[in-house]
């Protein structure tokens, strides 16, 4: 919690009898300004306003106060951490790694349709090709043939899901 601002000291002269110039007295306001000390003044001597001397001092301890207000006003007031939820991170995290496999998932029918229609030299074309048939190849018959299927449905379940 911050502690409060620090109120300056104002030290007031005045005179209690307007021509006599050595009957001056002295009162100590805490206030922010000048100007409300001088409020707080007269609203304790309201006969001063129509007075012509008064005087408001402002003693060099002072400039510490400024430079205390200063750093108060620097720390920030609300030191509350955001909290963060380990369950938002996973769903973040997942969500990504999601998106990312879709991402390649997808790019799989691309190449394989830059190969059927550019030939071997396409792009990674011929790479995933290759792959695709070592492995219908490792899982003879049936099992291949399952994989291939797999294949197809995480594509068609990535495009009927947008």
């Amino acid at each position: 919690m911050n502690s409060p601002k620090k109120l300056k000291t104002y030290n007031i002269t005045y005179r209690e009898h307007e021509h006599n110039p050595i009957s001056n007295k002295t009162v100590t306001y805490k206030a922010n300004t000048a100007q409300e000390a001088e409020e707080l003044f007269y609203a304790d001597y309201p006969e001063q306003k129509e007075r012509t001397y008064i005087e408001i001092h402002s003693p060099l301890s002072n400039y510490q106060i400024d430079h205390d207000n200063e750093k108060i006003a620097e720390i920030p007031k609300d030191t509350n951490m955001k909290k963060i939820n380990i369950l938002n991170v996973f769903k973040t995290v997942n969500e990504y790694v999601q998106q990312i496999t879709m991402l390649i998932i997808g790019l799989i029918p691309l190449l394989l349709l830059g190969v059927v229609i550019f030939g071997d030299n396409f792009f990674l074309g011929n790479v995933v090709v290759y792959n695709i048939q070592n492995i219908l190849d490792s899982m003879a018959g049936f099992v291949g043939l399952v994989t291939l299927i797999l294949i197809v449905y995480f594509y068609s379940r990535t495009t009927s899901s947008k």
